[in-house]
């Protein structure tokens, strides 16, 4: 039998950048949050002096366990779902800040184009450039209306950087400028320059200088270890939401965060989420967490299962088309490499960090002529310095 909890005014499922964000944001406006986390408390003393490539970025010590919860997949629907048993993608992350705290910081907005897709590809190739069986559509928001909190989540991690010359315009600067440029950063860049591209420093969310935000979190800027990525940031110069917003909500006092809570369903009524029932990992006691607004903000793959599990919404039909939970899922394509050796050139590219380089969108979004292309958008090119190297 679970027991009943005190009713609050927002439940949170999973406390990464979403869910800190979201507490932070309604415990700074008088309403009383309960943050649900799965993992365990992580916090920026876990991690100094520990280098450790075969721990992190080898054995996953910060992603979930998939020996012992995994996801399945499958090809089409004929076929049987089979386990996933070793990364390579989905990153998913494990334990307080999630996905948040082992990224590497890069940090850049949307296109204008991305979030008008379908109809600003209609309007420039006509509607046979889409086709058949495609399922992109228009966000329903506008780069122009979502520009000031891009701008405001900017300010509260602290991003590092300079403006993209061929992206949305921008109300103000990066709060912080670029990370340093390193030897094969600028051969990048003067390559790019004499191709007649638009290179531009990678926005990052390591500092490059000591910050304080908006809310009065002082952090220090980033020592170029190149720890980022699978890794934590043992100076607390990479933002993370354990970093940023969860300290926020905590000191408002309405913030109660439970970690080793796993919420196994969305409690309803008349098609209204009334709260959640979660298990205490560490004892096996079951909850009931009533709430009168209900916020799922763990990985994508965890809210489908948890409304599923719920029976809350229509499932995705790819048959159909029909449905909506489990509908788009999409995860970043990374692809290609470019070698060069060089007798009178030291580059210690070991130095850096995860978001430490050089793009451009040259041949990003819409930014080029698709008429005798057969696909629409396209990809940001890029070089980044300090990213250490992970082989499985």
């Amino acid at each position: 039998m679970a027991t009943k909890l005190p009713k609050v005014d927002v439940v949170v499922v999973g406390v990464g950048w979403g869910g800190g964000i979201i507490a932070s944001e309604l415990t700074k406006a008088g309403l009383s949050v309960v943050g649900l986390e799965r993992g365990k408390e992580r916090k920026t003393e876990d991690y100094y002096m520990v280098h450790d490539e075969l721990r992190y970025a080898l054995r996953y010590e910060m992603f979930q366990d998939l020996s012992k919860e995994t996801i399945t997949f499958r090809g089409n629907e004929k076929i049987r779902a089979l386990p996933m048993r070793s990364y390579g993608s989905f990153l998913l992350g494990d334990g307080l800040g999630g996905s948040g705290v082992h990224w590497n910081g890069q940090t850049f907005r949307f296109l204008p184009y991305d979030f008008e897709i379908k109809s600003k590809t209609i309007e420039r190739y006509g509607k046979g450039k889409i086709p058949d069986g495609m399922t992109i559509q228009d966000w329903g928001i506008t780069y122009d209306q979502l520009e000031p909190y891009f701008l405001k989540f900017e300010k509260t991690a602290g991003i590092s950087g300079e403006v993209n010359p061929l992206g949305g315009k921008r109300s103000e600067k990066y709060p912080l400028p670029p990370m340093k440029i390193s030897p094969a950063m600028k051969m990048f860049s003067e390559s790019c320059k004499s191709l007649n591209y638009h290179p531009y420093a990678m926005p990052s969310a390591n500092l490059s200088e000591p910050y304080t935000n908006p809310d009065g979190i002082e952090r220090a800027a980033c020592q170029y270890c190149g720890f980022c990525e699978r890794f934590g940031c043992e100076y607390g110069a990479k933002a993370d939401p354990v970093v940023t917003v969860i300290p926020v909500a905590s000191k408002t006092g309405k913030f109660d965060l439970r970690t080793h809570s796993n919420v196994r369903e969305i409690l309803h009524k008349g098609g209204k989420a009334t709260g959640v029932r979660y298990t205490d990992v560490t004892t096996g006691e079951e909850y009931e967490q009533p709430a009168d607004i209900v916020v799922l903000t763990s990985y994508v793959f965890n809210n489908t299962r948890l409304l599923l599990m719920s029976k809350l919404g229509k499932p995705y039909d790819p048959t159909t088309g029909t449905g909506v939970i489990g509908k788009n899922y999409a995860y970043q394509v990374l692809q290609g490499a470019a070698v060069g050796f060089y007798d009178d050139k030291q580059f210690n590219l070991y130095s850096g960090a995860g978001s430490m380089g050089v793009c451009i969108d040259d041949f990003n979004g819409d930014n080029f002529d698709h008429k005798d292309l057969k696909f629409i958008h396209g990809a940001n090119i890029s070089y980044t310095n300090g990213a250490k190297t992970h082989t499985e």
